[in-house]
């Protein structure tokens, strides 16, 4: 593992990754605002990769991704969008939902292979996360999360198989906390490199199968994905919002 020691205060710098899956908006503003949070990172001591995972298209593949440790831009796929279904291994998987899919299966896609490509190149780099964190590019935090996760970080390391959620459903109307074995915020999750990839792959579990069950919303898909994949839920105090072009960086 390539966390190690600081010889200035012989305490362990832990590794962490920021995993920005799904659609690219505000770049401008996106891309200051995640630089200058992987600078506060790195300030308190931690040692902080961002990959990036979005789609391409004529808004994204001019972008000036130079700062980040990785980028991919995947081409959209319009079967994903529009099709009632995807071919995989010959047979037909059925995506059963009943909302726009725009909303929900890109989503889990982007994280699917935003993990995928996050994987290559810890492989071909030797390296490995104490933990990762996986949200969204157009998300900012409306918390200070650096103290949170100094704070944390010593539960997320030794809690195994298990996933860190927002309280509840976090939004602009402000919903009620919701408890996570039922619905689950999808701003943002984190936890250890193989809880994380676990989840990640839920859009193997909850959509390419011919099984019939079926994930309705945005906050049930991840759900029921830590039930497929026997993950546990632990909520934690980080409140996001969507971006706005007006937002302020930090």
């Amino acid at each position: 593992m390539l966390s190690f020691y600081d010889e200035h205060t012989y305490g362990k710098i832990m590794k962490i990754a920021l995993q920005l899956s799904g659609q690219i908006r505000f770049w401008k503003q996106s891309c200051e605002y995640w630089i200058e949070l992987k600078s506060k990172l790195e300030e308190s001591g931690f040692d902080v990769d961002i990959h990036i995972c979005g789609w391409k298209d004529s808004y994204t593949e001019f972008f000036d991704f130079s700062s980040f440790t990785t980028h991919n831009l995947i081409p959209i796929n319009k079967d994903l969008l529009t099709n009632r279904g995807v071919e995989k291994s010959g047979k037909k998987a059925i995506m059963r939902r009943n909302q726009d899919p725009i909303m929900l299966m890109p989503l889990s896609y982007q994280q699917y292979w935003g993990s995928r490509y996050r994987r290559l190149y810890q492989k071909e780099n030797n390296i490995q996360y104490d933990f990762v964190i996986i949200t969204r590019p157009d998300l900012l935090f409306e918390c200070d999360i650096v103290n949170i996760l100094q704070e944390k970080k010593q539960e997320i390391i030794e809690s195994k198989c298990t996933i860190f959620i927002p309280f509840g459903v976090t939004n602009s109307v402000g919903r009620k906390p919701i408890h996570p074995s039922r619905l689950c915020n999808d701003f943002m999750c984190l936890g250890t490199e193989e809880s994380v990839n676990l989840y990640c792959n839920g859009f193997l579990h909850s959509y390419l199968q011919d099984s019939k069950s079926f994930i309705s919303t945005n906050h049930t898909y991840p759900a029921m994905t830590c039930m497929k994949t026997n993950l546990l839920t632990k909520s934690i105090n980080t409140p996001m919002k969507l971006r706005r072009e007006d937002d302020s960086i930090m």
